[in-house]
């Protein structure tokens, strides 16, 4: 448990670090902003912040792409916290269901001895899924809790970005 520790520890840092550069990087361009707003003998046109992008609606090629890209762990809590396709949230999941899932999802390398061992893993060592009585697995609080970090963690989003340019 002190290594998971250690290494959401590890992401917070990461995280905080991020978001005081990129605040140091906002407060440039206001004030290159404002500079050159004064600067300009016209009228400076009235500047407000960028709109966010629009709400992704995904395409249909996008789900054969959803788990490509990222270890069978990332991909087994991310199909428990934000897929479940054909299972309602909260639902249980069998090993040979979350293997099927992920090859769909493009991660080749969820067979299902290899998603077995990383689910006993993630159930024996580090509490992130329990088993049902009915024989499958749930995502536990820890489980959230670290998909979550992974979710922002800096490694992620450069897998995603990546696998939107090919």
């Amino acid at each position: 448990m002190d290594n998971n520790t250690s290494l959401y520890q590890q992401t917070l840092n990461a995280l905080q670090e991020r978001r005081t550069k990129c605040l140091e990087e906002v407060q440039k361009l206001d004030s290159a902003i404002s500079a050159l707003s004064a600067t300009m003998t016209a009228a400076p046109p009235i500047w407000s912040p960028p709109q966010p992008p629009p709400f992704h609606i995904a395409k249909p090629s996008d789900h054969q792409k959803r788990y490509s890209y990222m270890s069978v762990r990332w991909a087994i809590l991310k199909f428990f916290a934000e897929g479940m396709i054909g299972y309602g949230r909260g639902q249980a999941a069998t090993s040979a269901d979350i293997s099927a899932e992920l090859l769909s999802g493009g991660n080749e390398r969820a067979s299902k001895p290899t998603v077995s061992a990383v689910v006993s893993d993630m159930v024996n060592k580090r509490n992130e899924l329990q088993t049902t009585d009915s024989g499958g697995f749930m995502l536990t609080d820890n489980g959230k809790a670290a998909w979550a970090a992974i979710r922002q963690s800096a490694r992620y989003e450069n897998r995603a970005s990546s696998a939107v340019e090919q």
